[in-house]
């Protein structure tokens, strides 16, 4: 294997590795206000798979280079252009629930103030796209 190809192959392990942290932490909603670690080893594994690219590193580590390169732009872009961002006044686990208003599964308006005093089970999606 030339050293390009393990250049190829090293890039990608690291976005493979950086990603299934990113997943993990999707996945216990604890992603990290500050991004700058994820995106740092996003650009870096890009970085490593263009210059592997560059040296012509044949299948065995194009294949790779070219995913780190692709997936390690793609997923900077993507962090870059979400719209999710965490508010300051978000709330937090443990905390009461203010209250609010929103639409129910009819489309009619539901408060929070409303239902005082009685259990309520209320279910929040959060996507993460």
């Amino acid at each position: 294997m030339s050293g390009s190809a393990v250049v190829g192959v090293a890039a990608f392990l690291l976005l493979a590795g950086s990603m299934a942290l990113w997943f993990q932490r999707i996945r216990s909603v604890q992603i990290p206000r500050d991004r700058r670690g994820f995106v740092a080893c996003w650009l870096l594994a890009a970085g490593l798979g263009v210059f592997a690219l560059a040296a012509e590193p044949g299948w065995l580590g194009g294949v790779p280079a070219g995913a780190a390169a692709f997936g390690g732009l793609l997923f900077t872009t993507l962090v870059f252009i979400s719209p999710q961002k965490l508010a300051a006044d978000a709330i937090r686990v443990g905390e009461s629930l203010r209250d609010f208003k929103a639409l129910d599964e009819h489309g009619e308006e539901f408060t929070l103030g409303a239902t005082a005093g009685t259990p309520v089970l209320i279910k929040f999606f959060r996507g993460h796209w």
